[in-house]
């Protein structure tokens, strides 16, 4: 309600009030028209403010009250009729007035007990929002355990895959290194007999004919001489290189880079391919163990390339520096299928090199492709020792 409204209705009860004290003062007083307070109490209810009501019931019971002594009396009606009239009077102002205050109580009882739950609801709600955030972290902490238990499931099993792969090829390796050596026997076995063997006996056979004097002249003896000591010359460098293919002893001579050197001359020479050789020496010797691995992986590949690479140029660059030795070998050749070689169990081929560099810790790259050349490339750390 605003002001203006406010005032004319307090302007209203004034004046409701002042007419009916006036009529009352006119009336006889056995006549109840004090029951018409009431009204005028009912109409300050209107009134936002509670204590209007309350003052016009206490104005409307004075003005009631003092009809009794100042309003007009009828002979033949005793005092105490008029004022019972004018207690029912009173009732009719007070009953709108506590019915007003009660309901009023019922009404604030009612909105704090609404504050109340709304406070408690919102408490609750609070409550549920930070239980649902706990769920939620809850639910996204178990789901981030979740992927990463099959991230390691899945790891685990690519591993043991690995693994397994790795012992069949360790197997396949050892069978087949044993195969290779039981070969490689044989093969020394006949060369010795049936090429060293023999050349030695024929030569036995002419020292023998010499110490008999079954030569005719010396001009005979002479040129025999010559003849044993031709072949003598060619039976050893036969044994210095059957010798070599176990341990090429120019790496205790001369060191790894020489002999590298040494075995891409020969491979040009044998192969009639252009070889080119890149270097850079190393600061301080390089140990036998690593200077060996590099060299066989160094002698496979050239060997890869002139039995089935068949190419024209080949690029061999040996790094040596403070901390890694780098071999890196590439041909133009036709290249071949690397995931499929890599399958194959039939030859020794990159399983060999890849176990020969996983002993030292190093690490060994093929690329390669049909058509498109190969390239190897070597990275073995300077750090292991023997």
């Amino acid at each position: 309600m605003t002001q203006p409204s406010h005032k004319l209705l307090l302007l209203t009860i004034v004046v409701l009030g002042i007419g009916l004290f006036s009529l009352d003062l006119y009336l006889p007083l056995g006549i109840g028209n004090g029951v018409l307070y009431g009204g005028v109490v009912v109409l300050s209810l209107v009134s936002p403010d509670r204590k209007v009501p309350l003052i016009v019931a206490g104005g409307c019971s004075v003005l009631a009250l003092s009809d009794v002594f100042l309003g007009v009396t009828l002979p033949n009606v005793p005092l105490w009729m008029g004022i019972s009239n004018r207690l029912f009077s009173l009732t009719a102002i007070w009953v709108p007035v506590v019915y007003f205050l009660q309901r009023r109580k019922s009404e604030e009882a009612l909105r704090q007990a609404h504050d109340e739950l709304e406070v408690r609801v919102e408490a609750r709600t609070r409550e549920l929002a930070s239980v649902n955030e706990t769920l939620v972290e809850e639910i996204g902490e178990r789901m981030e355990t979740e992927r990463s238990l099959r991230e390691s499931e899945r790891s685990l099993k690519a591993s043991q895959q690995e693994l397994q792969q790795s012992r069949e090829e360790l197997r396949a390796l050892a069978g087949q290194l044993l195969t290779a050596q039981e070969e490689e026997r044989r093969r020394i076995a006949r060369d010795l007999h049936d090429d060293v063997n023999q050349r030695l006996a024929m030569l036995a056979m002419d020292l023998r004919r010499i110490e008999r004097k079954q030569i005719g002249d010396e001009t005979a003896t002479m040129h025999m001489i010559s003849s044993i000591t031709e072949r003598l010359t060619r039976v050893s460098d036969d044994v210095r290189q059957l010798a070599y293919r176990f341990h090429p002893s120019i790496l205790d001579d001369l060191g790894l880079v020489k002999a590298v050197r040494r075995l891409v001359d020969d491979f040009s020479d044998s192969t009639g391919l252009v070889a080119m050789y890149v270097h850079r020496d190393p600061v301080a010797p390089v140990p036998t163990n690593l200077a060996t691995c590099v060299y066989r992986i160094a002698q496979e590949t050239l060997t890869n390339v002139a039995r089935h690479a068949h190419a024209s140029e080949v690029e061999v660059e040996l790094i040596c520096d403070e901390g890694m030795i780098t071999l890196s070998i590439r041909d133009n050749g036709v290249g071949f299928d690397l995931a499929r070689a890599s399958q194959e169990r039939g030859r020794l081929g990159l399983l060999s090199m890849k176990e020969r560099v996983r002993l030292v810790g190093g690490t060994l790259d093929v690329i390669a492709a049909q058509g498109s050349g190969t390239h190897v490339e070597v990275h073995v750390p300077l750090a292991v020792r023997e």
